[in-house]
């Protein structure tokens, strides 16, 4: 992410603390692995890749980056299920079963459990987002004069 603006600069740092918190990515959390799960290039990545989902799915209502996302909500919610989708391919990757001398050992068996949590994320995501994009684009066609309460979500983080 070059040539960032103060104020995108903050929002990433932020939207990544965020996102980690929103996941309990954090070493102290991470039990097991004992680190964050997920890197902070994977997490600019995922950031990089909602930005980029937004902008490319209809209705298109115009471009967007992190200055001026529309939403933290739909921001960390995109973010967290490009990162479950990385985690997820990882432990589908390192998925190890082994058998020996009636001990059984299974590594990387979390590809459900991540499945299950993008689909949830998924889904709700998809359906603020196009409902957001929809009241956006129905707003433009009648002139800007008519407003929802979307018109009235704004934040500043």
């Amino acid at each position: 992410m070059a040539n960032l603006t103060t104020v995108e600069a903050r929002r990433r740092e932020k939207a990544i603390e965020y996102c980690r918190m929103f996941l309990m990515d954090t070493e102290e959390l991470n039990r097991l692995l004992r680190r964050k799960e997920i890197d902070d290039k994977r997490m600019e990545l995922a950031l990089m890749l909602t930005i980029s989902d937004w902008n490319t799915t209809t209705p298109l209502i115009g471009q967007v980056g992190l200055g001026d996302f529309p939403s933290l909500y739909l921001l960390l919610h995109g973010m967290a299920i490009q990162c479950l989708k990385m985690a997820g391919i990882y432990q589908s990757r390192n998925e190890l079963t082994y058998n020996s001398g009636g001990t059984s050992i299974v590594r990387s068996n979390k590809t459900a459990y991540y499945q299950s949590w993008l689909q949830n994320f998924a889904s709700e995501y998809e359906a603020k987002k196009m409902n957001y994009k929809l009241q956006v684009n129905v707003e433009a066609a009648y002139g800007g004069g008519f407003h929802s309460e979307y018109n009235l979500i704004g934040f500043d983080w």
